[in-house]
């Protein structure tokens, strides 16, 4: 797991310097779509990038019977919570220490705004997808909210792909 966090705060650290593979954006999102994506941070549009690109390599390889282009806006989509606060490589890195250290008991101090969206910009990202007319979508603001929920509650192989394909990213 020490080494997992080394390479993530690696891949933070390049992408700063890297510019965005708007492929991906413009194959599977909307304009208003980019516009949410675009208030995320440099290194979590970078993280968003390679859990699509994962999450359809998965789909293809696995031959699963999922909507690339649903699956793919999801993917990018995912992460948007963090966007109401964006931290830095180093205020992660001591959440995630902090984390560690206190078996999560930080958790509790929601009133400290870097630790709430550190445990709970998934059901941020659903808010904001529900105040910018997704309320229709409930797969996408299901697999925004749950993305770091336990798989085995949910029986929905799109959650399934970007759940893995975050924790690997």
């Amino acid at each position: 797991m020490a080494l997992y966090r080394v390479k993530q705060f690696i891949w933070g650290f390049t992408s700063l310097f890297k510019k965005i593979d708007d492929t991906y954006l413009t194959k599977f999102l909307d304009e208003e779509e980019i516009k949410i994506f675009n208030k995320l941070k440099h290194n979590d549009k970078h993280h968003c990038i390679r859990v699509c690109k994962d999450s359809i390599k998965m789909r293809n390889s696995l031959n699963i019977n999922v909507d690339m282009y649903r699956l793919g806006r999801a993917a990018l989509l995912h992460d948007v919570g963090k966007s109401v606060k964006h931290l830095s490589l180093i205020e992660k890195s001591i959440l995630v220490i902090l984390d560690k250290i206190t078996n999560g008991k930080i958790k509790k101090y929601t009133n400290i705004k870097q630790i709430n969206v550190y445990y709970n910009h998934p059901k941020i990202g659903s808010e904001i997808l529900k105040n910018n007319g997704f309320n229709n979508d409930k797969e996408l603001l299901d697999i925004v909210q749950y993305h770091h929920s336990s798989i085995a509650k949910f029986d929905n192989e799109m959650l399934k792909i970007i759940k893995t394909c975050d924790d690997i990213n």
